[in-house]
């Protein structure tokens, strides 16, 4: 369905639901309240693609995603990001969509948040741990224990960079030009997530993570980082273990859906090995 005929909004239960679920109490400072739902969004709400992977080759309607956001199950960038602008507009903030380039043009949806004269890039769907909304001409590095990034500027456009073990060598992620875009704009390449095996890495592999503070763990097909060594996945058993670490309480751990998805998985595992 295309977005022109879906709307893109939260009713107030909607919003009350979703900041009880991931603990948020609003204490009416806009970019106090902003860094705590970024934080708490990147904490509690799954990052993951089992149930894209397992899914109808379609994109899901407004009304599935905010369900699945709701419920704790959660999603990718294409549920994550436009979910929470319209949770951020029911709360007042002027917050708009820029389209992203990464290995190919306009494929990753973002946010820009206005506060006074200051703006920030907001990502929650990006599945690195961008816990914090960024000001953009801030010049500021965020150090992580998983990597340290920033955002500069060059031309008309603001790169995203990333920087492992403390390298000074900085590695392109994404970039983006501070044009407000509409949802509509992110349609071709919503369907094309969803449809098109090669399109990214989501119909193709087990992708899922959580971060928090200086802490996170990384799912990656049949392998797991807690940020202190790996972990190989042998079998269904392990793989449910790990899920249930990654997302305790989540109901991303019924049994049907991670069942499936790594059945899934491994019949596309065997695909690519014939």
């Amino acid at each position: 369905m295309s977005s022109k005929h879906q709307k893109i909004k939260l009713t107030n239960s909607q919003v009350k639901d979703f900041l009880d679920s991931i603990d948020v109490t609003l204490d009416g400072e806009q970019l106090s309240d902003l860094n705590q739902i970024t934080a708490r969004f990147m904490e509690l709400v799954p990052f993951q693609n089992l149930t894209m992977l397992i899914g109808p080759r379609r994109r899901p309607t407004w009304d599935e995603i905010c369900k699945d956001l709701i419920s704790g199950i959660g999603g990718l960038c294409t549920a994550r990001n436009p979910f929470l602008k319209a949770l951020l507009e029911n709360l007042g903030y002027k917050v708009y969509f820029v389209a992203a380039s990464m290995v190919k043009p306009n494929c990753h949806i973002c946010l820009i948040v206005e506060i006074s004269s200051d703006k920030y890039w907001v990502d929650v769907g990006n599945g690195y741990p961008y816990n914090r909304p960024y000001k953009l001409g801030s010049g500021d590095v965020i150090y992580h224990k998983f990597m340290n990034y920033r955002i500069r500027l060059d031309a008309d456009r603001w790169f995203v960079e990333h920087e492992f073990d403390n390298s000074g060598i900085w590695k392109h992620n994404q970039n983006f030009s501070d044009t407000e875009v509409p949802y509509s704009f992110f349609d071709d390449m919503h369907e094309l997530h969803y449809t098109k095996t090669d399109y990214g890495p989501f119909l193709s592999g087990l992708r899922a993570n959580r971060w928090w503070g200086e802490g996170g763990i990384i799912l990656r097909d049949d392998t797991v980082n807690d940020l202190d060594s790996n972990h190989k996945i042998t079998d269904i058993v392990q793989f449910k273990m790990w899920m249930k670490n990654i997302f305790p309480g989540s109901p991303i751990n019924n049994d049907k859906i991670t069942e499936c998805a790594w059945k899934t998985y491994q019949s596309l595992t065997m695909e690519v090995k014939t």
